[in-house]
């Protein structure tokens, strides 16, 4: 019946963007290798401009605005057997998109494109480690801990010892400066006040910090 043949012909095409998804994240892959990132990020957010219109259970509002968006028809559903697949290609996608950040020091996107990655799955240890590694280059220690601690939680990795570490030496080093600057602004209030107690010396030492955690 007509139907029938409608709904094969709109399978074929969805399966058709999907393979084109699929070659687009290939292409950036390979580009990757060649340390092409900037490359490889446009291959990558070729991926989206196929996927991003297909609908899935429970996204079909959403899909089918951004179908009419894109001038395309709605109602492109992604067949039972393969939805699986289109969710593991929009989540190594982000995470490669991640790592492209990570290498071009653009670490807010970095942050972004993993945080789009989580919010497929809460799952992707590497997700939490590399927006663990772009929180620390952005000096922002505390979500860098929480990230680096979740993602060794979800699968314990030498490589995310080895960031806490950088961690632990960002933290002294941050206690270090705290000190310094509280014992400048010291000296220049002692100037007014002679009389002042001198509040660096209950500063507590980094070690001494982290007990308290």
């Amino acid at each position: 019946c007509l139907q029938q043949a409608l709904l094969e012909v709109m399978t074929a095409e969805v399966l058709s963007q999907i393979g084109q998804a699929e070659a687009f994240k290939q292409e950036g892959n390979t580009r990757f290798k060649e340390q092409n990132f900037r490359g490889a990020l446009g291959s990558y957010h070729k991926v989206f401009c196929f996927v991003n219109g297909l609908q899935m259970p429970g996204e079909r509002n959403e899909a089918a605005q951004y179908a009419e968006m894109m001038g395309r028809q709605a109602g492109m559903t992604v067949p039972g057997d393969r939805v699986k697949d289109v969710k593991k290609l929009k989540q190594s996608t982000y995470l490669n998109m991640a790592a492209c950040y990570l290498k071009l020091g653009e670490h807010r996107k970095c942050i972004d494109a993993c945080t789009k990655a989580l919010s497929t799955s809460p799952q992707l240890s590497k997700a939490y480690f590399r927006r663990g590694q772009a929180h620390l280059e952005l000096k922002s220690l505390d979500e860098a801990k929480e990230d680096f601690e979740r993602a060794r939680e979800l699968e314990p990795d030498p490589a995310i010892d080895k960031e806490l570490k950088r961690l632990k030496q960002a933290f002294s080093q941050h206690d270090a400066k705290e000190k310094k600057r509280f014992a400048k602004m010291f000296s220049k209030m002692q100037e007014q006040l002679p009389d002042l107690p001198d509040p660096t010396a209950t500063l507590p030492t980094s070690s001494e910090a982290e007990k308290t955690e």
